[in-house]
């Protein structure tokens, strides 16, 4: 910066912030007021100290010197001197300055870098809890309360959809249905790739699910790629479950269908054993009225009763075995249920 002269200090203050002069040279003694008093108005003005201020003193004192660190001068240079000198503070005093904006900015960088680094953690965490917050919902009402939740989080607005074999459900809030045109813009956009922007807004979307942002920073590269990042997480969380829900509502059909065969098999054993009593019953009795026709004696009678009887046992035994096993399939079923209920 070239060097500017004024002739009264009240003249140069003004432009002082303005013209931020790299380096100020301040006489200790001046007619309206001291060097201090006007070093201490400069710092108020430039409390960062951007511009280096060297003072200038016809007196070489401890007193003037530690007066002059405390009010925040960068050097003091007493008169007499010659023109070496003064150049040889300059440069030292511009040195230092330069190295010290040097280090002002790489920490500025640094907290700016930090700051970014929390801040995406921040969100990124974001992502974790809704993942984790998805694997405690029971159906699509929670699911779209969990995305706008989330969506919340970050500032942003919208609306989802969800495409499942049987029915399609849209929402502008958690309980709240879109109107048509939206489900209209829904079909047009769904097939325009995983990620599609127009105008300020975003739609992402996956087999079963899209998510429409509708105030995305387009204008703002850096936050609008980190919210496109999280996002896109979000909706592959969102696919997942859908996924999810699909898989237990069809075991939830297969275990109807396994109940109603467990309980038709049930009544079937109990008919066939009440059908099967019944006849052996029978049996026994034609086989005594019989008996009296054959003129058998009673050995032979005890034969053949015996024979009956063991007939009986074995299918007994075999309606045993058989109820066994249907008591395990009850207990299997119930264990299902069970954890799909968790």
């Amino acid at each position: 910066m070239c060097p500017v002269k004024y002739s009264h200090i009240n003249e140069a203050l003004p432009h002082f912030k303005n013209q931020q002069p790299d380096i100020v040279l301040l006489d200790v003694r001046m007619p309206d007021k001291d060097g201090y008093e006007v070093c201490k108005e400069l710092r108020e003005i430039d409390p960062d100290g951007q511009s280096a201020i060297i003072f200038i003193s016809g007196k070489d004192s401890q007193d003037e010197r530690m007066r002059a660190y405390y009010l925040g001068a960068d050097d003091f240079l007493v008169k007499p001197f010659f023109r070496e000198e003064l150049l040889a503070k300059l440069k030292k005093v511009s040195r230092y300055h330069k190295q010290q904006q040097s280090l002002q900015e790489q920490q500025s960088m640094a907290q700016n870098m930090a700051f970014q680094a929390m801040t995406e953690a921040s969100q990124y965490g974001i992502v974790l809890q809704f993942i984790k917050e998805t694997f405690v919902t029971k159906d699509e009402v929670q699911l779209a309360t969990a995305i706008f939740q989330t969506l919340s989080k970050l500032n942003l607005s919208g609306s989802v959809q969800f495409r499942m074999p049987d029915h399609t459900h849209s929402f502008r809030a958690p309980n709240q249905a879109c109107n048509p045109i939206e489900e209209e813009v829904f079909e047009l956009l769904v097939k325009r790739g995983r990620i599609f922007d127009f105008q300020n807004k975003t739609i992402f979307n996956d087999h079963h699910a899209s998510i429409m942002v509708k105030d995305m920073p387009l204008d703002d590269e850096v936050m609008y790629g980190r919210f496109r990042d999280i996002l896109a997480a979000v909706i592959e969380g969102v696919e997942a479950r859908l996924i999810d829900f699909q898989r237990k509502n069809a075991l939830i059909t297969v275990m109807d269908d396994i109940h109603s065969t467990v309980s038709f098999v049930e009544k079937e054993f109990q008919r066939h054993e009440l059908s099967t009593v019944a006849t052996m019953e029978k049996l026994m009795l034609e086989m005594e009225q019989g008996f009296q026709f054959l003129d058998l004696t009673d050995e032979q009678e005890e034969f053949f009763m015996q024979l009956i009887e063991n007939s009986m046992k074995k299918l007994v035994a075999v309606y045993m075995e058989a109820k066994a096993i249907d008591g395990q399939l009850s207990g299997i079923c119930t264990k299902l249920s069970h954890a799909m209920e968790q």
